[in-house]
């Protein structure tokens, strides 16, 4: 009979970070990691421990609206615990899809720009498809992208956390879309009954995508040392705010050191960072403290491109010409 192979304890550091903060160990005034603890003296208890970790739908559940994305999180956390009806309910599970979608096309695309992919020799020959609102566009993007870089073994991160097959869930969600514009028509025993239906298509996806737990989300804030900035971070449920280090390695920052500031988000992947602008962006009012995330909608007359605000139900404009340097790069890979 094969045996299986010891779990690497290196292999799970989000397990063990969430060991160690939900079953810390104090004796007297000495504090021991529960995790390392486990895993040495009881290896078996630790096996289990982890399978539960990656499959109690509760515990995934609170993985993501710890870790993920904010704009991500935000929408599923809500959803799940802060609706006012069951209609409410009903749109921030729409949200919560629409913010995935909006998501990975904005990473994937952003983090095929950071390594110049050529997307014309995807046959992405026209710049205009990238702005499309359409669903269907984002999405065969996407999965022009994964699909290249796998079958030419390219270095790229968002492979590694993005199934293609994960894909084709999420076009299957797209075609619910009907059951979402027509919620508000309905009863609220049947707006339920839709949710019970819906959620958990969403919350497969999530779980599929649950890699997104290891992407940093910021903005830079200020740095004492370069490969240290301290950033705005936008990560989990929770919109209060919060700046945090970034480590970033010399070679990654000198990829990124020209435009690496506060006028673009920026998304970390399994140790590499570059910026997501133009498809996700961010927006502050003067008088808050804390900026939030907004993914491009769609391009406007005047030179303006519009944004959706996450968490606000508002969109706003800016100005194309904020977007000309990133989108000049992006246009000498396509055209």
């Amino acid at each position: 009979m094969e045996l299986t192979p010891k779990i690497e304890f290196i292999d799970n550091p989000e397990f063990n970070l969430w060991l160690n903060e939900s079953f810390p160990i104090l004796i007297d005034d000495y504090e021991f990691s529960s995790s390392e603890v486990l895993y040495n003296l009881k290896y078996d208890l630790y096996q289990q421990s982890l399978e539960r970790y990656n499959k109690d739908p509760q515990l995934v559940l609170s993985r993501i609206t710890k870790n993920f994305p904010t704009p991500i999180a935000y929408y599923i956390d809500q959803a799940e615990n802060n609706y006012q009806n069951d209609h409410h309910r009903l749109d921030l599970l729409k949200s919560c899809w629409e913010a995935i979608i909006s998501f990975v096309f904005g990473l994937v695309v952003a983090e095929a720009r950071h390594r110049n992919i050529l997307f014309k020799e995807l046959g992405l020959i026209k710049y205009e498809i990238f702005r499309s609102d359409k669903v269907h566009d984002k999405l065969t993007i996407v999965e022009n992208i994964l699909d290249y870089v796998n079958k030419n073994s390219f270095h790229f991160e968002c492979a590694k956390i993005i199934p293609i097959s994960t894909l084709t869930d999420i076009r299957r969600l797209n075609q619910e879309r009907n059951g979402f514009e027509h919620a508000s028509a309905k009863t609220a025993k049947q707006q339920q009954k839709l949710y019970s239906e819906l959620y958990p298509i969403v919350s497969n996806i999530l779980k599929q995508l649950i890699g997104f737990e290891k992407i940093k989300l910021f903005r830079y804030h200020d740095a004492d040392f370069p490969l240290f900035p301290r950033c705005e971070i936008f990560n989990g449920s929770s919109l209060d705010g919060k700046k945090d280090i970034i480590a970033l390695n010399k070679e990654n920052y000198i990829e990124i050191m020209d435009e690496f500031n506060n006028t673009s988000v920026y998304a970390q992947v399994n140790d590499v960072a570059f910026s997501v602008s133009p498809f996700i962006h961010f927006y502050q009012e003067e008088h808050e403290t804390n900026a939030f995330i907004c993914f491009f909608k769609k391009k406007m007359g005047g030179g303006k491109y519009k944004f959706e605000v996450v968490s606000k139900s508002q969109e706003k404009e800016f100005e194309i010409t904020d977007f000309e340097k990133v989108e000049t790069k992006l246009k000498s890979l396509i055209e």
